[in-house]
């Protein structure tokens, strides 16, 4: 497919010729091999420390550190294409299939949320025999119509109920725009329909995901609270999302038909997005503990003081370099963000800070076996558990990228990313 003739009338091409390359499948077949090793020694880790209700614990913490990351990649996805189709624009549409393939991952996210359900008790005071002082036992008390088993697994099934239905008429709507449509008036209502769609969906997306990040994440400290976390929450998820459909798009940009239809002018928007994403992500994290940290109340300082001793203060620092600093720093500069090889080198680098987050985040609300409130201890399976459900939702990941094409072949704006003129690699 030759993208540097010119042409009076406005190119095009067919879903043909938009299959993805065979590199798909050879990265879903290597990461398949690379979750399979690491689910086998993550069952073989779980039974060894097993003995124990501090091993089953860690096992469980580890486990949560993953599965937020992967359920963030999943619905970062849908946020992400729910915003293409309100915006428009043509640094989404490069983006679309890979986000369409994210977000047709929901049905193993489910199953993966399985056994959090059955590792309840090891996670979440409210649910287990965990010990805690007076002030969690009253916080117990008052939440108990809301923080109890039932009504846990109640809320996650209609949150993935409600998901569900977005990311079905999302992906069934996204075909038709692989046919040749019957006449510009049916085209245009069907861009109206997923305007609509992204714009309600956007809403509703986020008080579900804030919930969620409350339920799954927040209650691991039955005292502790934020009113700013179910945006951290998103700012986050996008940030993933977004750092890893780019490493994706570079490598796919190798490759025909991406080789001749990604453009510097995409790959640059793109760049400066995720530049965005990591200054929201900072600033909302910023003003979460300048604000919490300024009003010093009982309640609510504790969470940081668990995070800045007992080991974890020299974590915290590097979260702020590598999640911050360096990214923002190296994406300013223009050429970089033009350039496919190093924008996914400072995208694989925010993916590593993003895991590094959740587990900050996470396993200092534990006490370990001397007693010490979240001391930080890491174990092999804080590395293991990670890897593997990692694996599997990127597994899935490239498994449902093979199956569309990588554009939809009769979008309005593919005539505009043909043109020579365009700029490419």
């Amino acid at each position: 497919m030759a993208v540097h003739e010119t042409h009076a009338a406005p190119r095009t091409v067919t879903p043909e010729q938009l299959t993805p390359p065979w590199v798909v499948d050879h990265l879903r077949k290597r990461w398949m091999g690379i979750a399979g090793l690491a689910t086998i020694l993550s069952f073989a880790l779980y039974l060894y420390y097993s003995g124990t209700f501090e091993g089953r614990q860690q096992f469980f913490r580890a486990y949560l550190v993953g599965y937020i990351f992967c359920f963030g990649l999943m619905l970062g996805s849908t946020a992400l294409l729910m915003l293409q189709h309100v915006t428009g624009g043509k640094w989404g549409l490069v983006l679309r299939r890979q986000l369409e393939a994210g977000t047709r991952t929901l049905p193993i996210v489910v199953l993966l949320f399985i056994p959090i359900i059955f590792g309840m008790q090891y996670l979440y005071p409210w649910a287990g025999s965990m010990p805690l002082d007076i002030h969690g036992q009253h916080a117990l008390n008052v939440r108990a119509d809301y923080l109890n088993a039932k009504w846990f697994v109640g809320r996650a099934a209609i949150y993935f109920v409600i998901w569900g239905i977005f990311i079905y008429l999302l992906n069934k709507w996204s075909l038709k725009q692989d046919v040749l449509p019957e006449s510009p008036e049916a085209y245009n209502d069907l861009r109206l329909r997923f305007m609509r769609l992204g714009g309600g969906g956007l809403v509703v997306y986020a008080v579900t995901v804030s919930l969620a990040a409350i339920d799954w994440v927040m209650t691991l400290d039955p005292v502790w609270y934020s009113t700013i976390w179910g945006m951290l929450y998103m700012a986050g998820q996008a940030l993933s999302t977004m750092a890893f459909m780019l490493v994706v798009l570079t490598l796919l940009a190798k490759y025909e038909p991406m080789k001749s239809l990604l453009r510097k002018t995409e790959l640059h928007d793109n760049g400066k997005l995720l530049l965005a994403f990591v200054m929201l992500y900072a600033y909302l994290s910023f003003s979460q503990f300048i604000i919490i940290w300024s009003g010093n109340l009982p309640e609510e300082i504790t969470w940081y003081l668990a995070r800045t001793q007992h080991g974890w203060k020299p974590v915290m620092l590097l979260l702020v370099v590598i999640h911050f600093v360096i990214p923002f720093l190296l994406l300013l500069n223009r050429d970089l963000k033009k350039n496919p090889t190093r924008l996914r080198n400072v995208a694989i680098l925010i993916l590593f800070a993003r895991v590094g987050e959740i587990f900050w985040q996470v396993n200092p609300n534990f006490k370990e076996t001397s007693g010490i409130t979240g001391h930080f201890n890491p174990n092999i399976m804080d590395m293991v558990l990670p890897i593997a459900l990692a694996a599997i939702w990127i597994t899935a990941f490239f498994y449902q990228l093979k199956k569309r094409p990588l554009l939809p072949a009769y979008h309005h704006l593919v005539p505009e990313i043909l043109e020579p003129s365009h700029g490419a690699h």
